[in-house]
């Protein structure tokens, strides 16, 4: 079961006397979710846990390893929920890069939102960029009409990002 595989990797993670352990801990980790993959049920049902109080979740992470153990487009909806509530945007990134790949025209909405996000400790505006290359991967007409407009955007790594993906459509 998935939410014990989290608790127990959490508690070695906590415990562990040093830093250089955890990229040990996290290889045995996903060997073990690769051995015996969660399914997409469990997963769905980590990921309500996490939109629900993020701030007391703190397996998010691995949730988001065990949903690359087994993709499935049943994530769209969770997925686009966590990525449509900006103030906690602990997984943006990793739920971006899931979508991405699921490539899911029902994640349009919710990329479109995510390329107006703005945080102070995105300097590289990596949220925003990878929803540009997500809306790409989906490239349907509406989400190449949102990148359209992107390329018109005053923020420079947006207009460039989103001219560099028409340039190649």
């Amino acid at each position: 079961m998935i939410s014990n595989t989290i608790e127990k990797y959490l508690k070695l993670f906590k415990d562990s006397p040093r830093p250089t352990e955890s990229s040990r801990l996290l290889e045995e980790m996903n060997k073990e979710f690769e051995a015996s993959p969660p399914s997409v049920s469990e997963v769905i049902q980590e990921l309500e846990k996490y939109a629900s109080n993020p701030e007391d979740y703190p397996g998010a992470s691995f949730v988001m390893m065990a949903a690359w153990r087994n993709l499935s487009k049943d994530y769209i909806p969770i997925l686009c929920q966590i990525l449509n509530d900006e103030s906690n945007n602990g997984l943006h990134e990793s739920v971006i890069e899931l979508l991405d790949v699921l490539r899911d025209e029902r994640a349009i909405p919710a990329l479109s939102k995510a390329l107006t996000y703005r945080w102070s400790y995105d300097t590289w505006l990596n949220v925003p960029r990878k929803s540009l290359l997500a809306l790409a991967e989906i490239g349907t007409p509406e989400a190449k009409m949102i990148i359209e407009s992107a390329a018109q955007s005053p923020q420079e790594l947006i207009s460039e990002d989103a001219n560099l993906i028409l340039d190649n459509w």
